[in-house]
């Protein structure tokens, strides 16, 4: 048997010698005479059933009913072993009488609510930053994918470049060529801007009128074409081949891969990304390991409320 269980046997033990205490100043001197031999008979050891001549159940168990009885424990008569218990018994209801008290001031804090109001403000936080870690996170993965894709065709470009470069070369030594043969022919020197309308008039002059009336616009047009070719290869090479030659490049330092490709991936998308994770990682680990416990301990705690209510209302 529990302690808990043995305290209870004895509270209702005492509350029934009690009962009997109050009933012993009514009974009347032969009903005293009777218990008095029946409780020494019980201490001794002797049957209850064994009755004294003359009386029968019915008295028997009415003079029981309305008398006391009077026992020895340790020394003490039974009232005053009664009273000790009681005065004890008091004494721990009024502590946990306490005990409710303060648990239920304790209680009437309204913690519950709290927890409950501020689960539901930074859980609309959190889950407003999985939003847009997850929009960003999109946008940082097409990024990535344009970059890449923008860097896997410097190669090409930068073939390009080199054709260019190659052609306008090219170009130049012929035009400088040209130049030349035009100089030599008039025993002029000049650019070829300047010798080209000379030569050419030479030329129409040798023509036969008919000729020259036939092919004179011709002559004019191909000495204007050849006169803008060579700005038109200066333009080339300070516009388009002197700033842009080395962009492409992989092993250029002022290259668009030393210079916007690779610290847009690293210094601008991996932090990017990596911050989106987190606050993923962190949204996950707020519903299961914080939000989630604390709302199941919260009903928990409800249901242990309404069972308290119930309680209350049987008592």
């Amino acid at each position: 048997m529990s302690t808990d269980q043995e305290g209870m046997k004895k509270a209702l033990r005492a509350a029934r010698v009690a009962r009997l205490i109050e009933r012993l100043q009514r009974l009347d001197d032969g009903t005293l005479e009777v218990l008095d031999r029946l409780t020494a008979e019980a201490v001794k050891g002797s049957e209850i059933g064994a009755r004294p001549e003359g009386m029968n159940r019915r008295r028997f168990l009415g003079a029981a009913a309305g008398g006391a009885l009077v026992i020895g424990i340790g020394g003490l008569a039974l009232w005053q072993y009664d009273e000790t218990r009681v005065n004890a018994l008091r004494g721990e209801v009024s502590t946990l009488q306490e005990l409710v008290e303060l648990y239920e001031e304790l209680d009437a804090v309204a913690l519950d609510d709290k927890v409950t109001q501020g689960l539901a403000t930074v859980g609309g936080l959190v889950s407003g930053l999985r939003q847009m870690a997850e929009g960003l996170a999109t946008a940082a993965a097409a990024a990535r994918t344009a970059l890449l894709d923008f860097q896997a065709n410097f190669a090409s470009l930068q073939a390009s470049m080199q054709w260019l470069r190659s052609s306008l070369s090219t170009m130049s030594q012929r035009l400088l060529g040209l130049e030349n043969e035009v100089s030599q022919a008039l025993g002029l020197s000049g650019p070829i801007t300047e010798t080209l309308g000379a030569f050419l008039a030479e030329v129409m002059d040798r023509l036969p009128t008919t000729a020259r009336a036939r092919l004179g616009g011709g002559l004019e047009r191909m000495g204007e074409a050849i006169t803008a070719i060579p700005p038109l290869v200066q333009g080339l090479y300070t516009r388009i081949l002197e700033p842009l030659g080395e962009w492409f490049s992989s092993r250029s330092a002022d290259g668009l891969s030393n210079v916007l490709v690779n610290p847009l991936l690293t210094t601008v998308l991996d932090p990017l990304e990596a911050l989106t994770t987190a606050v993923l990682e962190l949204e996950s680990s707020w519903q299961t390991e914080l939000a989630g416990p604390l709302e199941e301990r919260i009903e928990q705690r409800q249901e242990i409320r309404s069972r308290i209510a119930r309680l209350r209302q049987e008592l």
